[in-house]
């Protein structure tokens, strides 16, 4: 059924809404369940003396800003105490030689050297020490990398953390190295399993599980309620990110949270025809639509005309939701058909 136009807003801020907001800069994270059991998959792997361990989910679930936010925070409140959880986000476009590879892992964890021109052997020295003394300020003998966008490792990149990791063993500290793919790494599980180079697999990759997007109606309700009152901007201000955009709204006592069935069912509806996976979604789309009703909301707009099924259908669009479901399809559980 064909849609007509909405109106749309003016692109000028409202008197009320601060340009230095942290929506209007997407500089922000919103809780949500996946966040939880990143963290206890991590926990339990540490917990359980892992080497390794890979967590792997389709791009825009939410993944890299789980760790970037809540991770560390989370680890602490489990173990009691702050864990040495370095981050390092591998770019494709680094260069793969051993100086730089050295140099960016300094970077990550925090060397106050690490631009300083070194061989790289030097810098590999350097990276030692400076684990095993990241190691010591949390009264332990054990320090961990985790590593973003994982699926970008050379070869050459795993037998180097591989060696590193043999390093510090023989130094008596334990060094892990957990790392998150946009991809499924079974099948380069596989493919260094039944190569030349099983250690690797065997260190590294044994220990996995999925990141998850958005996979019921319960869970969009949990993030939504975020956006409503589990949201603080600026701090210490009580004010959430609804209240500052709908500060008459929110103070009638409307809250995104409402919007839970509609929005689940919106985003059921703009799946491709040919999709075959399970219910789950991308946080980054439902962020970003979010976002687009609060500045709906913001200029003036009726609350139930800014938070009607048309409203997130045009909001979802925007976001090439759909376009995107089709590209991730293939790697996503297949959906469970009921027999009629």
């Amino acid at each position: 059924m064909a849609r007509l136009p909405r109106k749309k807003n003016n692109s000028r801020l409202p008197p009320h809404v601060d340009r230095n907001h942290p929506v209007l800069s997407q500089r922000y994270a919103i809780h949500t369940p996946a966040i939880e059991g990143m963290a206890k998959v991590i926990g339990d792997w540490i917990a359980q003396k892992k080497t390794g361990g890979v967590i792997f989910g389709p791009s825009r679930f939410g993944k890299s800003k789980a760790m970037q936010w809540f991770l560390r925070d989370l680890l602490k409140q489990r173990f009691g105490k702050d864990i040495p959880l370095h981050m390092w986000t591998r770019t494709p476009d680094i260069q793969s030689s051993q100086a730089e590879f050295w140099k960016s892992l300094l970077k990550a964890t925090g060397h106050r050297y690490a631009k300083d021109k070194r061989s790289w052997g030097e810098r590999r020295d350097m990276l030692v020490e400076h684990l095993i003394s990241l190691a010591k300020r949390c009264e332990g003998n054990f320090v961990a990398l985790l590593i973003d966008e994982s699926q970008a490792l050379t070869l050459r990149e795993w037998n180097w953390l591989l060696g590193l990791q043999n390093t510090l063993d023989r130094e008596n500290y334990r060094f892990s190295v957990y790392t998150v793919s946009s991809h499924q790494m079974g099948y380069q599980y596989e493919l260094m399993a039944h190569s030349d180079h099983p250690h690797v697999a065997a260190r590294f990759m044994v220990a996995h599980a999925p990141f998850s997007g958005l996979t019921s109606e319960v869970e969009i309700k949990f993030v939504l309620e975020g956006y409503d009152f589990a949201s603080e901007w600026p701090k210490h201000s009580r004010a959430s990110y609804l209240a500052h955009f709908a500060p008459d709204a929110h103070a009638r006592g409307k809250r995104l949270a409402s919007c839970a069935s509609t929005v689940w069912q919106v985003m059921n509806a703009l799946l491709p025809e040919d999709y075959g996976g399970e219910a789950n979604f991308p946080m980054q789309h439902l962020a970003l639509s979010v976002e687009k009703v609060l500045m709906n909301l913001a200029h003036g707009e009726d609350w139930d005309d800014a938070t009607g099924e048309e409203a997130w259908l045009e909001a979802f669009a925007e976001t090439q939701f759909t376009d995107h479901m089709r590209l991730i399809s293939a790697e996503l559980p297949r959906r469970r058909r009921k027999m009629a």
